[in-house]
């Protein structure tokens, strides 16, 4: 039987949300979708294949594993890989047809050293830093290194990309300084005759407010999931947030004034109450940090968060509800942007971001898809 905590996912919302992202950019400009860490959140396989269908021209994941479940899944759309090539996954890669993150010239001739033999060569994609300071080689090397891979017989130099530290700061310095260095990257590579077929940059807020940066192709992330990455964006473009977060009462408990509910006795009765069971807590993604400040929705009321939010259950305060009982459902994040229980507005609760609220919704929660 299933679980009353489940996920609901909008795949006609994903849909939209793709639209209205290429209504922002030329024709020309390809879309590669975001699916790395599950889609978000929200289902890797059934998130792909919408998107696909929908028209986006390549998948990115983060790590190999997440490749080759989308290919076992039977999807068959370009891949990118956009974390670091360990040595020992380098043959799942190739097997499954995945399009390597370059980030060292160790990492490009070890893996055209393995795909010697292969009927074509592997296209890649070399990743620049330009201020991030985390993957890729850095700016001032890129061309050499861009000359080195595009030389080597077993390796097509596909792609060449950055990535923004700061682009969902409206007008933030460093992404300027970011869109010059790379550009200078491309003039380095025309100087010796190198232009990928795909140069990208943008993320899903330097979609949104930076056009100089769609470049060849454009990646967004989270946008696609209907959450705008920062307050300009939503200026931008009408998003759609494609996922709720839904459970029921699972058992009333009434309690006296003046006892005390769940771990660390941090909540205490100030009056007669009911309190409702929610078969949810922090191991299903719903933030410890809510505890005691958190609200959920039954019916057309708010109702508060009491008591430490547990691994499994939370307990909410029914006693102003008409007619509280077991089956009651609850929302525990809606899917508008204006609610307050958004993954925006809840992420500003707990102090962290969208992006933490809706990965960290584990796999123990059903996903059920319209």
């Amino acid at each position: 039987m299933p679980r009353p905590t489940y996920a609901e996912v909008d795949l006609g919302a994903l849909r939209r949300n793709l639209r209205a992202l290429r209504g922002l950019l030329a024709p020309r400009v390809k879309v590669l979708a975001v699916v790395k860490a599950d889609a978000y959140g929200h289902g890797a396989v059934p998130v792909a294949r919408a998107l696909v269908e929908e028209g986006a021209d390549m998948l990115g994941v983060a790590l190999v594993e997440e490749g080759v479940e989308l290919r076992r899944a039977g999807l068959v759309a370009p891949i990118l890989v956009m974390g670091a090539l360990p040595a020992d996954e380098i043959a799942a890669a190739l097997q499954y047809d995945l399009r390597p993150t370059i980030d060292a010239l160790a990492t490009a001739a070890e893996l055209d050293r393995r795909a010697a033999g292969r009927a074509a060569p592997v296209a890649v994609h070399l990743k620049v830093d330009t201020g991030m300071n985390r993957l890729g080689v850095r700016a001032e090397e890129a061309a050499e290194a861009a000359a080195a891979v595009a030389a080597m017989p077993h390796l097509v130099l596909e792609g060449l990309y950055t990535h923004f530290a700061c682009a969902d700061v409206d007008a933030h310095p460093a992404t300027g300084e970011q869109v010059g260095r790379f550009r200078q990257v491309l003039d380095a590579l025309a100087e010796r005759q190198i232009r990928p077929a795909l140069v990208h940059a943008a993320n899903s807020s330097a979609l949104a407010l930076r056009p100089e940066a769609h470049f060849d192709m454009v990646r967004p992330g989270l946008a696609l999931y209907g959450v705008h990455p920062c307050p300009e964006t939503a200026a931008r473009v009408a998003l759609e947030p494609v996922m709720a977060l839904r459970t029921e009462v699972a058992h009333l408990k009434r309690v006296r004034r003046g006892e005390a509910a769940s771990y660390g006795h941090t909540w205490r009765a100030a009056r007669d109450s009911v309190l409702g069971l929610l078969p949810v807590g922090y191991a299903d993604g719903l933030p410890r940090a809510l505890s005691n400040r958190g609200k959920v929705r039954v019916g057309d009321r708010l109702c508060p968060i009491v008591g430490t939010v547990c691994m499994d259950a939370t307990l909410v305060d029914l006693t102003d509800l008409e007619g509280p009982r077991v089956g009651l459902p609850v929302a525990l994040m809606e899917p508008s942007n204006e609610s307050p229980l958004s993954a925006a507005a809840l992420a500003a609760l707990v102090g962290t971001i969208s992006y933490e609220i809706l990965t960290g919704i584990g796999r123990r929660v059903p996903r059920r898809y319209v």
